[in-house]
C-alpha cells in the first residue's frame, strides 16, 4: 500500500512530537511493507529562492519531498495559516507521482488544509491524525496570548481578534477584497471565517484520529461533529528507551523535563518550582537553548536559574542518547499550561518505568492514574513544588507505584493500517455537511 503523510515540518530540522510521530509511523509502514512517502513544509520561508520550490530529502532511508514557499507570496497571514491556493498545483503534481492510496495528515500549517479538497477531488482515502488544536485555534494551542486557556473562538471569531491579530481591531471584514493582500478588510474575512472553512476541510476525512478524549470533545464543543472519529494513542517505538521496571528513586532526586523550549511548555514553572523548595533534588532540563522564535523566554529562563547549582541545562538529545536520558532520570515533570493532548514524552517515561508530573489540563491528565504519576494545578509553581517534594519524601508513594508502558508503534500502526484498508467509502462524505 502507498502511503502519503502530510506534515507542516520534519526532520532533521525540526524534531518535535508531532514529527517524531510522523516518523515513527513511516518506519513501522516500511517495517510491514507498505510504501510511506512524506510530504512536508521546508521552515525556511525567507530565503531568496524560487517563490516556491520543491526538492527532496530523504531521512532514514524513508523518502520525504520538501515544499517551500515564500511568505511574501501571500501577504494575508491569517489565510496562508490555513489555505495556501497556491500550492494545489504542486500538490495534484505530487499526488499524481505518488500515487497514494491514502493520505494520512498529521499537520497542515502553512501548507493548508484546502490540500484535503485536492486529495477528496482525486478519489484518496483520507485520515487525519489531530495533534493539537489548529483546525479550531489559529494559535494552535488554544491559549490567549495572556496565557490563560481557551474554549475556542469566541464571538464567531471576533474574540480572536485582540488574541491574535490585536492590530486588526476597529477594522471592518471585507470578504470582496484581494485574500492574497495583507489588506486589514482580507486578513480580517479570512480570520472571522477560519474556524468554518477548516471545519469544512477536515470534515472531508474518511477517519479522524485523537490521541485523547479531551481533544475529540474539544471539537465537539466547537461545533465539530464527524462519525469517523477514532480514540487511540499514539504510540512509541520499541527501542526508543531502555524498559526499567520497578524503579526506585535516588539520593538527590532526579527531576528531567525534556522538550522545546517554548513558554506553554513550562519550563519556567518547572525552574521556579525547584528553587523554591528545600528537598534533596536536582533538575536537569534536555531541550534547545538556540530557538530564535522563543529566545526571550529561554534567556529568562535560563537568568533565573542562575545561583541554584541544582539546575542543569543539558540541551537537546538524540534520538540515540534518549535511552539514557531516562536513564539518569526518576521523575519527569511535563509543566505544558496549554491543553497538551498525549505527550511522546510521557510514553517515553512510561515505557523507561519513570513515573510523571503533569499539568492537570487536557489530555495530559488522562493519561495519569495513582499507579503511575501526579498531577498539579496549571502554571502554579507552588503547587508543582508540593507534588515534587512529596516525590522526594514520600516512600510509600514509591512502594504503590506500577508504572507500565502503553501501547507501543506497532498497536498503533495496526489502528492506522485498518483504517486505510476500509475502503474509499467512508463517514467523510456524508459528514461533510455536520460541521
Amino acid at each position: 500500500m502507498r502511503i502519503l503523510y502530510t506534515i507542516h515540518q520534519f526532520f532533521p530540522d525540526c524534531h518535535s512530537g508531532t514529527e517524531q510521530h510522523c516518523l515513527a509511523v513511516a518506519r513501522e509502514a516500511r517495517r510491514r511493507g507498505d510504501e510511506p512517502t512524506v510530504l512536508c513544509l521546508h521552515w525556511d520561508h525567507d530565503r531568496d529562492w524560487p517563490p516556491i520550490r520543491r526538492f527532496e530529502q530523504p531521512v532514514d532511508g524513508i523518502r520525504v519531498i520538501r515544499l517551500n514557499h515564500w511568505r511574501r507570496i501571500n501577504p494575508n497571514d491569517p489565510l496562508r495559516d490555513y489555505e495556501n491556493l497556491h500550492l494545489e498545483g504542486w500538490f495534484q503534481q505530487i499526488l499524481d507521482e505518488v500515487e497514494p492510496d491514502i493520505v494520512h495528515s498529521f499537520q497542515l500549517r502553512q501548507l493548508g488544509s484546502n490540500l484535503l479538497r485536492v486529495a477528496k477531488r482525486n478519489g484518496k482515502r483520507i485520515c487525519v491524525t489531530l495533534m493539537d488544536f489548529w483546525y479550531i485555534c489559529p494559535r494552535f494551542t488554544l491559549q490567549r496570548s495572556d496565557g490563560t486557556v481557551c474554549d475556542g473562538p469566541p464571538d464567531g471569531g471576533w474574540g480572536c481578534v485582540p488574541c491574535h491579530a490585536p492590530e486588526l481591531q476597529g477594522a471592518m471584514p471585507d470578504p470582496g477584497d484581494d485574500p492574497l493582500t495583507d489588506s486589514q478588510g482580507a486578513r480580517l474575512h479570512a480570520l472571522l471565517t477560519r474556524k468554518e472553512r477548516q471545519f469544512a476541510n477536515l470534515s472531508l476525512a474518511d477517519v479522524i484520529f485523537a490521541p485523547s478524549y479531551f481533544l475529540a470533545d474539544m471539537f465537539k464543543r466547537n461545533g465539530f461533529e464527524h462519525a469517523g472519529f477514532r480514540i487511540g494513542h499514539y504510540g512509541l517505538e520499541p527501542t526508543r528507551v531502555n524498559p526499567a521496571p520497578g524503579r526506585t528513586p535516588r539520593s538527590p532526586l532526579r527531576i528531567g523535563f525534556c522538550g522545546v523550549m517554548s513558554p506553554w511548555k513550562g519550563g519556567d514553572v518547572v525552574v521556579d518550582a525547584v528553587r523554591g523548595t528545600d528537598a534533596d533534588v536536582v533538575l536537569t532540563i534536555n531541550g534547545r537553548l538556540e530557538e530564535p522564535m522563543f529566545q526571550d523566554y529561554i534567556d529568562r529562563v535560563v537568568a533565573s536559574a542562575q545561583g541554584d547549582a541544582r539546575i542543569r541545562f543539558a540541551g537537546p538529545y538524540t534520538e540515540a542518547e534518549a535511552p539514557q536520558v531516562f536513564e539518569d532520570m526518576d521523575v519527569l515533570v511535563v509543566a505544558s499550561t496549554w491543553y497538551e493532548n498525549t505527550p511522546l514524552v510521557v510514553f517515553e517515561a512510561f515505557a523507561a518505568g519513570v513515573p510523571v508530573i503533569v499539568s492537570d489540563l487536557g489530555g495530559m491528565s488522562e493519561m495519569i492514574t495513582e499507579r503511575n504519576g501526579l498531577t498539579f494545578a496549571p502554571g502554579d509553581a507552588a503547587s508543582l513544588r508540593a507534588q515534587i517534594e512529596r516525590a522526594a519524601n514520600d516512600r510509600d508513594w514509591w512502594e504503590q507505584l506500577d508504572v507500565r508502558p502503553l501501547e507501543g508503534i506497532d498497536a498503533c500502526y495496526a489502528r492506522y493500517r485498518a483504517a486505510y484498508e476500509e475502503g474509499a467509502a467512508g463517514p467523510g462524505a456524508s459528514a461533510a455537511n455536520q460541521s
